[in-house]
């Protein structure tokens, strides 16, 4: 490794750890008596700033835990999992399953899953526009050929289960002025996140048919779907589901 490249390496580590930088890396800061100084303002912004952006990808998260516990995690997930790309716009793809490696939130065992729904909504707000299926697009479809089609959802669709009551909890603290308690012993939940048009859509969908979609996903036809959907949910109703979304932006494309 070349001197350049030795220095730059000790930069980077320096700023992710707390500790005191490398007589080297001082060395090759204007010395001028404030070489240390302004290394850690530049240290300490680094991490405010990419926590901030942690705080404003993760509000939920940040409301759950409190805004202390908040910072010294994303502290802790910053100095982890540095950025890696120029923009910040995604920055903490990796949060939930850094919060789930916590032994201290091992109380709050649906933090993770709440986090995902906050990073699904990010990622389809972001994401590309794309195209929602049309009602003509459907009738060129024989009932005959239909089962052996692939009915693709949105490119924005995430499918979220968790065993807890996930949705119910992101959505109470969607405002600050509510204190409303969830009872965990709501269960389990599904939720679906994507973004047809403009806005960002949040719901909840049942079991089978998160498991059609995860099958759809996947690049099932609609005929092995649905049976993967009914041996895990016998109640699904396949007919019922294609009413309430067949046209309403969950899918952008049917090829037979």
């Amino acid at each position: 490794m070349s001197q350049l490249a030795e220095l730059q390496q000790a930069f980077c580590d320096a700023l992710r750890s707390p500790e005191m930088p490398t007589d080297a890396l001082l060395d090759a800061i204007v010395d001028d008596g404030l070489n240390l100084q302004r290394f850690n303002v530049y240290r300490n912004n680094f991490i405010v700033l990419n926590g901030d952006a942690l705080a404003d990808m993760y509000p939920v998260i940040k409301r759950l835990v409190g805004d202390e516990a908040f910072r010294v995690l994303a502290t802790a997930y910053v100095r982890s999992h540095p950025p890696q790309a120029r923009t910040l716009l995604l920055y903490g793809d990796q949060f939930p399953a850094f919060l789930a490696s916590i032994p201290e939130l091992v109380e709050l065992p649906y933090l993770a899953d709440v986090a995902r729904i906050e990073f699904a909504w990010t990622e389809a707000y972001h994401a590309q526009e794309h195209p929602v299926l049309t009602e003509d697009q459907v009738s060129s479809i024989t009932a005959d050929a239909f089962g052996q089609c692939q009915l693709l959802p949105h490119p924005t669709l995430h499918c979220i289960g968790s065993d807890y009551p996930i949705y119910s909890i992101w959505q109470a603290n969607q405002s600050c002025e509510t204190d409303e308690l969830i009872s965990l012993d709501q269960g389990e939940s599904y939720v679906i996140v994507l973004r047809p048009e403009i806005d960002v859509e949040v719901s909840t969908v049942s079991q089978g048919a998160f498991h059609f979609l995860k099958q759809l996903q996947s690049g099932a036809i609609i005929e092995a779907a649905y049976e993967v959907a009914i041996e895990q949910d016998s109640t699904f109703d396949l007919g019922v589901f294609l009413t309430q979304h067949l046209l309403d932006g969950t899918f952008f494309q049917i090829n037979s």
